[in-house]
């Protein structure tokens, strides 16, 4: 390894290979290397300071309790079964309707813009409200299919969206129930327990070619405020992951032959780093983000700890490899067991506050696409530490600034010349000129999206990539693109925040 090398390793940052590299076993995916920085492509790209709509169509008990479990059942699969086999199919259908109206009508939109500075909402829905129930022939909602065609949460999800996009808030799609389920638990839609959908193939078919198109087309196409889809929530953890890995690549190139530049989230699976390489090895890391969820307060290790142990140990805890993908935290709270606070001296409000803030301050630094706490509201209450407005208003969770950045042209022109200082001497040949490009298209970006909103740059990786493949079509590839990389990297840092 030579001088220039060695010394190249000092700096921040991998060196990145060219994303249009795409695994030959395959058919390549679309390019995405002519990016237009436009209303749509903020939308889709910037950090995310949200919040999740929890309980407005996949249903969950705790959140809205007295309205849907009257009549007994774990999900929404057995309270609407239910609701209709000891009422009737127009109960059913009226109280759906009233629950989606009512919800929605509660939701505080200045309050988000103005006060929570909110990007995005992140917004459950199962396959079953996909086309208002024209997807459930052959799996377990079937029976129901009736009563979604007449509730219609599909036209509600669309009037979700064009309301959002009233106040610059973009919304992603998140399918939190698939057929069979990607994890045992009731928020999946149903309580078999078995997580089958991986491996059933019939259920991962009719989601690829079927119900993931339709919402390409019907939703992602036609509205530029719908910021990515969500292939899956909470996929269990399966050390190899084969059959997560088959429905993963089959949704992948599902979307991109529609719209190549929509993002795609999936989960992590309770392990960031098995996707991150899996990500890096496909060449797909430039089309998904991976999701993870940061909770502190289920296993029995979590509730083993004081606040401040917990605290203390979050950065082990959350350690993204963002160098290989972006990701995004969709689901965190504010929330510890009973059984932390026992063994917790000192005001509670005080250790919740710290708790909020140190998760922020590393979401901010990990999670490329930014942050979705958990939830919005409550049928009673306001949800306490699992409440987002109570926990901005009590400064829990810090709302992203809005000041415009500041883009200092003297302090370009002073980083570009540090820079030919430092390597001078070092090297027979440099291309210094890809510095100068590569902190300058930085500024510029930033610029871009700060004129929408205040938005800052995020989906870091992915967006370096495309950055970096659009300057080798214009400039060619060279030895020295890593003074690109560098220039790149240096720009977001500085004017990024």
């Amino acid at each position: 390894m030579g001088l220039v090398d060695k010394l190249k390793q000092q700096f921040d940052g991998p060196h990145i290979v060219n994303p249009l590299s795409h695994n030959k076993e395959s058919e390549p995916l679309n390019s995405q290397e002519d990016i237009k920085v436009d209303r749509r492509s903020i939308y889709r790209n910037r950090f995310n300071n949200g919040v999740n709509l929890g309980s407005l169509f996949v249903l969950e008990p705790w959140i809205f309790e007295s309205k849907l479990n009257e009549f007994g059942g774990n999900s929404e699969l057995e309270y609407i079964t239910n609701l209709r086999n000891r009422t009737s199919s127009n109960e059913a259908v009226n109280r759906l309707q009233n629950h989606y109206k009512e919800y929605m009508n509660r939701i505080n939109w200045n309050w988000l813009r103005d006060v929570g500075h909110v990007t995005a909402l992140r917004v459950p829905i199962g396959y079953w409200h996909v086309n208002n129930g024209a997807f459930t022939d052959g799996l377990p909602f079937q029976p129901l299919k009736e009563i979604y065609q007449r509730t219609k949460p599909w036209d509600s999800l669309k009037s979700l969206i064009d309301k959002a996009k009233q106040y610059n808030i973009g919304i992603l799609i998140d399918i939190h129930g698939l057929p069979g389920g990607a994890n045992g638990d009731s928020h999946s839609g149903d309580t078999s327990g078995n997580a089958s959908f991986f491996h059933t193939p019939k259920y991962v078919n009719k989601m690829v070619d079927e119900v993931i198109p339709f919402i390409v087309n019907d939703i992602a196409r036609r509205y530029e405020n719908v910021i990515g889809l969500q292939v899956v929530n909470e996929a269990k953890f399966d050390e190899k992951a084969k059959d997560e890995q088959v429905y993963y690549e089959k949704a992948i190139r599902a979307i991109n032959k529609i719209d190549s530049g929509l993002p795609i989230i999936i989960s992590d699976g309770w392990w960031p780093q098995q996707w991150a390489d899996w990500l890096a090895q496909k060449k797909f890391d430039t089309f998904v983000v991976v999701d993870s969820h940061v909770y502190r307060c289920f296993s029995e290790e979590d509730k083993s700890q004081s606040a401040d142990q917990i605290i203390q140990n979050l950065p082990k805890g959350v350690n993204f490899p963002s160098n290989k993908a972006d990701f995004v935290v969709g689901e965190f709270s504010c929330v510890l067991d009973g059984k932390t606070w026992s063994k917790t001296n000192g005001d509670r409000q005080g250790w919740v506050k710290k708790y909020g803030n140190e998760q922020i301050k590393l979401f901010n630094k990990l999670s490329s696409w930014g942050w979705f706490f958990w939830t919005l509201q409550f049928q009673w209450g306001d949800g306490g530490e699992w409440g987002f407005i109570p926990q901005v208003n009590n400064g829990a969770i810090p709302v992203r600034s809005k000041r415009a950045a500041n883009i200092d042209k003297a302090k370009i022109n002073a980083i570009i010349r540090e820079h030919i200082k430092y390597w001078n001497g070092k090297g027979d040949k440099f291309e210094h000129e890809r510095f100068e490009a590569g902190i300058k298209q930085a500024a510029a970006d930033i610029e871009e999206f700060d004129k929408f909103d205040n938005s800052r740059v995020g989906r870091l990786h992915s967006w370096m990539l495309m950055r970096r493949a659009q300057h080798i079509k214009s400039h060619g590839n060279s030895e020295f693109i890593w003074e690109w990389e560098q220039g790149f990297q240096r720009g977001i840092s500085e004017f990024n925040n």
